[in-house]
């Protein structure tokens, strides 16, 4: 749905879908590839990489939260809604993938498993569906944050801030 939304309101609007794709590609593809380049010498990037995801998805969530109440454009809050439910969405992938890898990582030998079979386990069911998952909202977001460009709102964001003719052109 096209609404008429002001520069300003596109930038606030578009602020969180920015966050989230600086999240998904900087932190979770380009910060894990420099991790993996340097777990034999420092495991700081890869609890650097956890850290920060959960830093920028809680500031997602939480700004969204507060546009409820502060916020009086009815576009922008639905772009923010919309951001938080993704953030929502990738934490609770991020923890269970996150959880299931390390008990096959490190509990592997504890479960029975040899080392071949529990990195297997870890990296081919623990991470594969996150990486999958990760792409997908790679997209997902891209298209948002275009949407946001041309001032529209998608129905999935419009369906989570109904509101009447507020502001529709």
């Amino acid at each position: 749905m096209t609404f008429v939304a002001s520069d300003a309101e596109i930038n606030r609007a578009k602020k969180l879908h920015s966050m989230l794709l600086f999240d998904f590609i900087v932190v979770h593809v380009f910060v894990f590839v420099i991790a993996l380049g340097m777990i034999k010498s420092s495991p700081l990037p890869l609890l650097l990489m956890p850290v920060l995801s959960i830093c920028l998805l809680g500031y997602v969530m939480f700004k969204a939260k507060t546009s409820l109440r502060t916020e009086s454009s009815h576009f922008v809050r639905c772009h923010q809604l919309l951001a938080a439910k993704r953030a929502k969405m990738f934490l609770a992938l991020f923890i269970v993938t996150g959880t299931f890898t390390a008990v096959m990582y490190f509990g592997g030998a504890q479960l029975g498993l040899s080392p071949i079979a529990s990195k297997s386990l870890a990296f081919g069911i623990g991470q594969l569906p996150f990486m999958v998952a990760l792409l997908v909202l790679v997209v997902l977001e891209f298209d948002a944050e275009h949407q946001c460009k041309a001032s529209k709102i998608p129905a999935s964001a419009l369906a989570l801030h109904p509101a009447a003719n507020e502001g529709q052109a």
